[in-house]
């Protein structure tokens, strides 16, 4: 009916549209109000949730490379994103917990893009559900980049919910 697919239903009679949601979760103003939005909508849509942060070693890579970061700074500085993912995934577990809604939590290293991208398909996710971002005065800005090719590159809907401006 919409185009999406087979693993999608819309119907007369309240059949869901989206079954299978992936949150990318980064931290921004912007990608915890879309952990907002994607709770109210799994409540909506009577779906779990599966929430995303990568920790983006390509970058970290790619910095080791060009010799601003040393490999002692590089794995701190891993294992900090690790625990901060892991603090932001349990706030939006504790966020979906309040709405009875279940989140599955993960956790990835990788090319950021890549990674949302292939656990998309892992799943057959039908929808994701990304922060909103501006361009910066640099055009070369690594999050809109790889934001970008998250909409350029993906099978499925994205839904981008921007921060509130305050």
């Amino acid at each position: 009916m919409f185009g999406f697919g087979d693993k999608q239903k819309a119907d007369a009679t309240g059949g869901e549209l989206f079954q299978r949601i992936l949150l990318v979760v980064d931290g921004s103003d912007a990608s915890m109000a879309a952990a907002h939005f994607g709770v109210r909508l799994a409540v909506q849509m009577q779906t779990d949730l599966t929430a995303v942060y990568v920790v983006d070693t390509a970058t970290m890579d790619y910095l080791m490379q060009m010799r601003i970061f040393v490999t002692d700074e590089r794995e701190e500085f891993e294992r900090d994103l690790e625990r901060t993912g892991t603090r932001y995934l349990d706030y939006v577990s504790t966020i979906a917990g309040k709405q009875n809604v279940t989140v599955e939590k993960v956790l990835k290293r990788g090319a950021f893009h890549q990674v949302i991208l292939q656990h998309a398909r892992q799943m057959e996710a039908d929808l994701i559900v990304l922060g909103g971002w501006k361009r910066t005065v640099t055009r070369k800005d690594a999050t809109s980049v790889e934001r970008q090719r998250i909409l350029d590159e993906t099978e499925c809907p994205v839904l981008v919910i921007k921060a509130a401006q305050g």
